[in-house]
């Protein structure tokens, strides 16, 4: 008995939680967005019927889901790999077992699924999409740094339209995705993880980028839905200044010493930190640039559930 704290624990350790107040931002971002600025016959009726305090529990729960998967199959999948480069991790250690994980893997799968069918039907085949998706990452996309960066890029912008499959707005997707698939390829190169980047691997990300951002601004325009000429043309300014900052600032407190090849790991861990945190701040900045006040503030809140903890423990 005096074992399964520590059990548990390391089952915890597997879903990297600073991680998970970051993807319900996102969604939160959506729900808020969806109920504060799309017109009702526009948005996915099935908001309207649960009402915005289920669709952010619900929501909560796909993104939390969907980041259980994803961490937990990675951790299971590089059993081999962590006891010799990362033995202190909980399976390598002998904490949790390898069927541990992919069972916590799968709980969290289906509780995203499962939740997903109460937002309807295209949101379910898109939570399917999104786990599909991460299985390919790690299964083959992360030995390839280019397909795997941008892999991951695309599971958080169909993770952010699973609440809300009619949204008419394509800019917080489109910055997201940047958001992501920037801090993912620069903490590959800081960590110096293998396969190296490459310049082909560089250009490859930046294919990719603008491949995935294209085919979301054609589905957004073919679809009729944008709504950017009615008042909020200019919505785009207060995030991207926001991301401007968060780049000015990272820059500034790790400084250019960071950057010594002895140091990088260590800038790495730190870098991570002040990313996640940085994009709960830029989902905040999207809501208060729409005027929805009170809705930045609830998610700007999720900034203290990881942004603290990360950066005392980098």
């Amino acid at each position: 008995m005096a074992n399964q704290p520590n059990k548990l624990h390391s089952l915890l350790r597997l879903t990297r939680p600073e991680m998970m107040p970051a993807l319900v931002s996102g969604l939160w971002m959506m729900v808020f967005l969806a109920y504060g600025v799309e017109p009702a016959e526009r948005r996915n009726p099935a908001l309207d019927e649960m009402g915005w305090g289920l669709a952010l529990l619900g929501s909560a729960v796909i993104a939390c889901g969907l980041g259980v998967f994803m961490a937990a199959l990675n951790d299971a999948l590089d059993a081999r790999h962590d006891r010799a480069f990362e033995p202190d991790r909980p399976i390598p250690a002998g904490r949790v077992t390898q069927r541990a994980a992919l069972g916590l893997a799968m709980v969290g799968l289906l509780a995203a699924l499962g939740v997903s069918v109460a937002f309807g039907q295209l949101s379910m085949l898109l939570a399917l999409t999104a786990a599909g998706a991460i299985v390919f990452y790690n299964v083959a996309g992360r030995f390839v740094p280019a397909v795997g960066v941008v892999t991951l890029g695309l599971v958080i912008g169909v993770t952010l339209v699973i609440p809300n499959p009619r949204l008419a707005f394509a800019w917080p997707i489109l910055l997201t995705m940047t958001h992501v698939i920037a801090a993912a390829t620069l903490r590959y190169w800081l960590a110096g993880k293998r396969p190296r980047l490459t310049p082909i691997n560089g250009w490859g990300i930046c294919v990719g980028w603008v491949f995935w951002i294209l085919v979301v601004i054609v589905l957004i325009r073919v679809r009729g839905q944008d709504i950017a000429h009615e008042g909020l043309g200019w919505v785009w300014l207060g995030p991207t200044i926001a991301a401007i900052g968060l780049i000015c600032f990272i820059w500034l407190l790790l400084g250019p010493s960071a950057l010594h090849p002895k140091a990088r790991r260590g800038t790495a861990v730190r870098f991570t930190s002040l990313a996640i945190g940085g994009l709960i701040l830029i989902h905040a900045a999207w809501l208060a640039s729409a005027g929805l006040w009170w809705q930045g503030l609830v998610v700007f809140a999720l900034l203290f559930v990881t942004g603290m903890k990360t950066v005392k423990t980098a």
